[in-house]
């Protein structure tokens, strides 16, 4: 586990390293547990802790070029999981934004079946408005080969200085993602409350509903689950 986290460090430190301004980019560092590990519907695990590093820079008035690793695992042992990734971001108007993303998926063990390695080519188009943002999605994913496209509707309000509320919706529609045949794969509701501890630290506590539609109901449940993400930018 220690060679996975130092992969992971070096990997993503070495990305700002190439650049020539280091002014310009912002770091996030966000360590995170989930009682259920759920993804698009399917779930996968339980006692998920994870940890992830992102950089994010711009190279222009509109464009922001972004990178990072993921690291997943159980306190079992029996889930060790570093992801790669990189991506762009074009502000096309004040509130449409649009950008592709590349992910490298690495499974070292996992407790469901699966290959060594997935990669994942994805799209979004986003439009915000006050506290609402719309985001339509769409991802391949080579292992599934197959697409799953997103709407992603969510709301972002401050409580008071330190306390906020964010809410969100999501319906995904497969096109053959890991089971045969098109139609509604899965909804996803989300609470969570980050709390400002200072000026750099936030800890968001989260509950989520997920539930299995057409697609994938034959064979997986819905769920209920929370979990705690501590991040810090700088």
């Amino acid at each position: 586990m220690k060679k996975l986290i130092l992969i992971s460090l070096l990997f993503s430190l070495a990305i700002p390293a190439f650049s020539k301004n280091w002014n310009n980019i912002s770091t996030t560092v966000t360590l995170g547990y989930e009682s259920r590990y759920v993804l698009y519907g399917y779930r996968l695990s339980k006692h998920l802790w994870h940890a992830d590093v992102y950089f994010s820079m711009p190279a222009g008035e509109r464009l922001t070029v972004w990178a990072g690793s993921w690291l997943g695992t159980l306190p079992d042992g029996t889930y060790n999981e570093i992801d790669f990734y990189t991506g762009a971001d074009y502000q096309l108007t004040d509130h449409i934004s649009a950008g592709l993303a590349y992910s490298m998926f690495n499974y070292l063990e996992a407790p469901f079946p699966t290959s060594q390695q997935a990669h994942e080519i994805s799209g979004h188009l986003t439009m915000t408005a006050g506290p609402f943002t719309l985001s339509l999605r769409d991802l391949y994913d080579s292992e599934a080969e197959g697409h799953l496209a997103r709407a992603v509707a969510a709301f972002d309000h401050p409580i008071t200085d330190t306390v906020g509320l964010s809410l969100s919706a999501e319906y995904g529609y497969s096109f053959d993602y890991f089971a045969a045949g098109d139609g509604l794969n899965h909804a996803l509701f989300k609470a969570a409350v980050p709390v400002r501890m200072n000026k750099t630290w936030t800890v968001s506590p989260f509950i989520a509903q997920s539930l299995a539609l057409d697609v994938i109901d034959s064979f997986e449940e819905d769920q209920f689950y929370g979990g705690v993400f501590v991040s810090t930018t700088f």
